[in-house]
């Protein structure tokens, strides 16, 4: 009795193991194809089909190597029984299996296959791109110099975001969408310069209108303007004392950037000054305002 006992407790521990087995991946010494394209295979086992008897193979892990190789070589895979179940790669492994080479030469035909078709899209889309820019470099190259130049003629006019933003855009073949953008980045800054320098020219300041009739002194709060822009070197981003402060930096360097000052421009140039008037030389600063200890 115990004997047949331990009997079928046996016969049960290894039907067990071997509907384990069934469930789990296949080393790779042991799985066919062995490790193909990346993936791990299960033994589905024998199937009756048209082709005669066949063992069927299913695979799990990332189809991406496996679904680039069956699209470049679909026959040559197919041939050695590779195909997809649904969206599952398996393999029709003929019985009695191939050669071991067989697999392996069918896998490298596909991957050498889809290799060559990557290398000629390279290609053609280089070709392509060579094709756009002989036709459009001109004119992105022509908006990437005229930031560039906005940059650095007119570095007060921009903060920290658009500029950390224009200077992304300073390559040596800059895309539609940079050239695009940069357009548009100088366009605002001559926006802003364009509405100072009307406001300057048709706002007068009144306590200085006076004295901003003088040639002399227009001539000589005009220069100061420009000591006081050469010297800002931060554009008024970090208080130290040196050039415009941030309530007179725009209209400072726009006065300056002018080819003269009329008695309205001179107005506020005055104002401005006199803010930062401790910053120019004693000798300017009788010219602007009558008195060296002004």
């Amino acid at each position: 009795m115990f004997t047949l006992f331990f009997f079928l407790v046996s016969v049960g521990l290894v039907a067990a193991a071997a509907a384990s087995a069934a469930h789990r991946p296949l080393s790779l010494d042991v799985a066919l194809p062995v490790g193909a394209l990346g993936l791990a295979w299960r033994s589905a086992g024998e199937r009756n089909t048209r082709n005669g008897k066949r063992t069927l193979w299913r695979a799990e892990g990332d189809t991406a190597r496996y679904s680039r190789a069956y699209a470049a070589d679909r026959e040559g895979m197919r041939a050695v029984g590779f195909s997809w179940d649904g969206g599952v790669p398996v393999c029709w492994e003929a019985i009695p299996a191939p050669v071991p080479d067989a697999f392996d030469e069918a896998i490298a035909a596909a991957e050498a296959r889809a290799d060559s078709a990557d290398r000629a899209r390279q290609r053609e889309k280089l070709a392509a791109a060579e094709a756009e820019w002989a036709a459009t470099g001109a004119d992105r190259a022509a908006a990437i110099d005229a930031l560039r130049a906005c940059l650095r003629d007119r570095a007060w006019a921009w903060n920290r975001r658009k500029r950390e933003l224009a200077q992304s855009l300073l390559g040596d073949r800059p895309s539609d969408r940079d050239a695009r953008l940069a357009r548009e980045l100088v366009a605002e800054v001559q926006y802003l310069v364009t509405t100072i320098t009307a406001r300057l020219g048709s706002e007068r300041v009144t306590e200085w209108w006076e004295r901003a009739g003088l040639p002399d002194v227009r001539a000589a709060a005009h220069e100061a303007c420009r000591v006081l822009s050469d010297m800002d070197s931060d554009w008024a981003t970090v208080r130290n004392d040196r050039g415009w402060s941030a309530a007179h930096s725009h209209a400072g360097h726009v006065l300056a950037s002018l080819p003269e000052l009329g008695q309205s421009e001179a107005s506020h140039a005055l104002r401005a000054v006199w803010a930062h008037r401790r910053q120019i030389p004693p000798a300017l600063r009788e010219a602007v305002f009558g008195s060296p200890e002004a």
